[in-house]
Formats: C-alpha cells, structure tokens, sequence
C-alpha cells in the first residue's frame, strides 16, 4: 500500500463505534500500577489500529456519573490486549486529593465485568517509514531521520509502540533516543521490554532513565529532565528531528520549552 492510498478516517465506524469488552486480569506491576487485561467476545478479533493510536475507556468516577479516560495498550494479540494503568487513589497524590476520576473505579470492578471502549487518532501517526504530525489537521507524510522521546511515569505507552513499530520495521532506519523520567526505580514500567529493544537494536534505539529519588546503586541519570540532560544525550536537532514528549501536565509544559531551546521547529514538536 503506498502512502497516498493510506487514509485515517477519523469519521469512520472503525473510530467512532464504542464496543464492550471484558476485564479477565489485573495484575499487579508496582505499588500503583497494574497490567490490565481485556477480553473480546469473539477470540480471533483484534484492536486493529496503527502504533501510537490509543482507546478510551468509559466508567464511573466517584460521584457515579460517566467518565472516559485515554491509555495506550502495549501488546495485543488474537481476542485480548493489555494495558498498563497507574492508579491514582483518594488521598495519596497531593495533586490528586480526590483520586483520579476512572481509575479507582477501574481498580476495585470485578473481574470478568464488561465495560466500554472505544478506538481513538492520537497527534502522530507513523506507517511505514513516514510520519504525520497532527493528522487530524495534517495529511503530509514526512521523513524523520531522528526521533527524540521524552516520557515521565505512565506515558511511557505511547512511546513503547512507536518504538517497538519502528524495531519491528526491516525497512525503518531512524534513529530513536528515549529520556524516560521516573520518581524512583520501581516506577519504571517496561524496564525489561525497553532494555531488550536497545540491546536488540543498538544502533536504532538507546534509552536513559533519569530518577528523582535513587539509591547509591543507581548507574543512571539523576534529577528532573533538564537542557543539559538533553543535550548530553541527544544528538544536535536537525529539520529532520522530530521531538515527541508524553508525561504528567507540568512536565509536558517544561519538555516543550526545552525542546524549543534545544532548537527544535514547534511544527516538529508533538505530544502524544
């Protein structure tokens, strides 16, 4: 399929039709966080979607009224996927006095209860080779020879797909530099995935983790994401760098003003 024959609808069925699944497993991965799974009624179906595309999940917050959240499944294969969810309970994250508005919800719903989902376009789209930033406004494929990611905590999914899609691709060879950015080492999610795809594919994708709180063991980098991190790791931006960054809001803020002092075009800057 060339690229000009590829199309987004965004309109479509496929993106705008909600669907029930089932939850079958919740397995913890740290103090807050969990793998969960999702069954579909029929086993040979799949999500079907382009890498960094994400769904929503629609459930109640504490008041009871219907909410939806958006996450990124990291592995899908026939009939089910998996998603990691960090939960945000009442009274733990000072920011979060009230608890997230899905996700305590989503901790305490019984197994094997259904619930709704939907497929969603994220702001980047990536297929064969090429990339469309914002393509919901966008249709012009461009060619990114280095990608630079910036993820904190849980917003690492997103960066993991697109990663594991450019790996998997013979014919994809641009380079991906990860910053990944964590309170302490048992926040880090897909530790042992992301090492391997480094390992496997050294000369494509290398990754750094940055923690705010480490022990005298700790071999990485230390402290909050900063212009001289970046520039210690990433390579000089260029027109054909393309900046992506995915984390909590202040985060987000900050890595967008770096990324502009680091010399990248706002047009090559994209938040998940």
């Amino acid at each position: 399929m060339d690229q000009k024959d590829f199309i987004i609808d965004t309109q479509s069925e496929f993106f705008t039709k909600k669907f029930q699944v089932t939850l079958t497993k919740r397995e913890p991965i740290n103090h807050d966080s969990y793998m969960f799974r999702f069954d579909f009624k029929n086993q040979k179906e799949r999500l079907g979607m382009q890498a960094v595309q994400h769904i929503k999940i629609y459930g109640l917050n504490m008041k009871g009224e219907i909410v939806d959240r958006a996450y990124t499944h990291v592995f899908e294969d026939d009939g089910y996927f998996l998603i990691p969810i960090k939960i945000y309970r009442p009274n733990v994250h000072p920011k979060f006095p009230n608890g997230g508005e899905l996700t305590p919800w989503l901790e305490k719903l019984e197994l094997h209860s259904e619930l709704t989902i939907k497929r969603c376009v994220g702001k980047l789209l990536y297929h064969n080779n090429q990339f469309i930033v914002r393509p919901k406004l966008n249709k012009t494929w461009q060619q990114f020879n280095t990608v630079l990611l910036i993820c904190g905590g849980s917003g690492i999914t997103p960066a993991y797909q697109l990663i594991r899609a450019i790996c998997s691709n013979p014919n994809d060879n641009t380079k991906m530099i990860l910053l990944y950015a964590n309170k302490t080492e048992q926040d880090i999610w897909l530790l042992k995935e992301l090492n391997e795809l480094s390992d496997k594919h050294k000369d494509q994708f290398t990754v750094h983790y940055t923690l705010d709180n480490f022990d005298e063991n700790w071999k990485g980098l230390k402290g909050f994401v900063s212009l001289e991190m970046m520039t210690s790791i990433f390579p000089k931006a260029t027109e054909t760098t393309l900046g992506v960054q995915c984390g909590p809001k202040p985060m987000n803020k900050l890595v967008l003003s770096l990324y502009e002092q680091f010399g990248l075009k706002k047009d090559n800057i994209v938040k998940f």
